[in-house]
């Protein structure tokens, strides 16, 4: 129950801020915001969301740690991030400049099978692995 205090809150914006509208959430204590997809979830219109949130927190929030995971960083993400961590901000890229970004302990599988027979063919596979 959020009344009596938690140390993790997972959530979509649009449920962020109903909770925050009805006054069951508060985000004065807040420490660290993580937003995940970053890339696909701003490029989904979710930007004005998390800008509501955001500003939010920093009313009452004076230090916050915010993480931002993203599979791509195009440059339009760039500009965001320096929107919300006004510069002071670090990027880890854990394939650096690798041309084949997919890591190696990756293995890809194509199989072409009727879609009525795609739950037995992952069955299958997934033994496999």
């Amino acid at each position: 129950m959020l009344s009596k205090g938690v140390d993790i809150i997972v959530g979509t914006t649009g449920r962020i801020l109903d909770l925050l509208e009805r006054k069951h959430l508060s985000l004065q204590k807040i420490k660290l915001m993580v937003l995940d997809e970053a890339d696909r979830m701003l490029n989904m219109g979710f930007e004005e969301d998390v800008e509501k949130i955001v500003k939010i927190i920093k009313t009452s929030v004076k230090k916050l740690q915010f993480l931002l995971f993203s599979a791509t960083l195009p440059e339009w993400v760039r500009s965001i991030i320096d929107k919300y961590l006004n510069s002071s901000y670090k990027t880890v890229d854990l394939v650096q400049n690798l041309v084949n970004k997919t890591a190696s302990t990756v293995k890809h599988l194509a199989i072409n099978c009727p879609y009525v027979n795609r739950t037995p063919v992952l069955a299958d596979i997934s033994k496999l692995i």
